[in-house]
């Protein structure tokens, strides 16, 4: 999640400048570095029509943790998927999700670098994408004025998965490769001393040369309202949307499923400086991929609702 920081908004003046610039240059030493636990736990309910979903619901959990400081983060993710499907002959899937990122802070950039780990055991009856690893390449800048902050900047991924199917053929296992383009806008600015609002706008171009349909495009808006204590993030997901990144590299959809809309809400209160909690309601409308038959199925709808809470010492 976006954090808006109002002091730095409030008090840019080109004395702050020089100041960052010194506290970045020596922030090895320094500056203490920040550190975020953030455990989580959720559930997937699928469509209810077999002519829908194949599966039935999905529990998950894990957690993220970063430490960093003015001039870098690092940011570890782990995740936990176990998927029940409606024939009980289909055994579960269970997947991990690895995810490492490195971020470098300039004055007025910032470029990070990282790769997202997937695991799980797909039955080659049933293979969709089955294991695979993304490399993550991204760069963005930003401006400061007195009490706003605008970013802009480019997210590159790059997903193989080497023992999988494309939706031509199950006679041969191949290596399927996508490239992702993620170009972003974040604009924050704080209204007032106790409120402010930070709204971010997305595109993403998705290619692969191994789909019958070769290239995919939606795009993304976020609006986060802080007021006090409390935030309010709501975001919407339109276009064609397939075998995508999002999250920032944190998220990976490693199925051949087609998302048309997605619709998503959360709540989190700060309970103090270092304790926050939030609930986030998730809702997507997509076209389930049927690894045996090589077709996308009517289009149908899951529900996902998780909870997590932060501590950052």
């Amino acid at each position: 999640m976006y954090t808006f920081n109002h002091s730095l908004i409030k008090g840019q003046r080109k004395n702050m400048k020089k100041l960052i610039l010194s506290m970045i240059a020596i922030s090895a030493l320094a500056s203490a570095d920040v550190k975020t636990v953030l455990p989580y736990y959720g559930t997937i309910n699928y469509d209810n029509s077999s002519n829908k979903s194949l599966k039935d619901s999905s529990k998950f959990g894990g957690f993220y943790t970063s430490i960093g400081n003015l001039g870098y983060l690092f940011e570890l993710g782990y995740n936990y998927l176990d998927t029940k499907y409606k024939d009980p002959k289909i055994s579960n899937l269970k997947q991990h999700d690895l995810t490492m990122m490195y971020s470098k802070y300039y004055p007025t950039y910032m470029i990070k670098s990282g790769f997202h780990y997937i695991n799980n055991n797909e039955k080659t009856a049933f293979r969709d994408l089955g294991n695979g690893i993304v490399g993550i390449l991204g760069v963005s800048r930003y401006t400061f004025k007195p009490k706003s902050k605008t970013t802009y900047g480019l997210d590159l991924y790059y997903s193989h998965y080497g023992s999988a199917h494309n939706d031509r053929t199950l006679a041969e296992i191949k290596t399927i490769n996508i490239a992702q383009f993620t170009p972003y806008l974040t604009y924050g600015e704080t209204i007032s001393s106790s409120m402010s609002n930070v709204f971010t706008f997305k595109t993403n171009f998705i290619y692969s040369h191994s789909y019958k349909d070769t290239s995919y495009v939606s795009y993304e808006f976020s609006d986060t309202l802080i007021e006090n204590k409390a935030y309010l993030t709501l975001s919407y997901l339109g276009g064609d949307f397939r075998s995508g990144v999002k999250d920032n590299g944190f998220s990976v959809y490693n199925t051949k499923d087609l998302y048309s809309r997605s619709y998503q809400a959360k709540l989190g209160y700060h309970f103090s400086k270092k304790l926050d909690a939030s609930i986030d309601y998730t809702s997507n409308f997509y076209k389930e991929y049927d690894a045996k038959t090589l077709k996308l199925m009517p289009r149908g709808r899951n529900n996902i609702i998780s909870a997590s809470m932060s501590y950052t010492f």
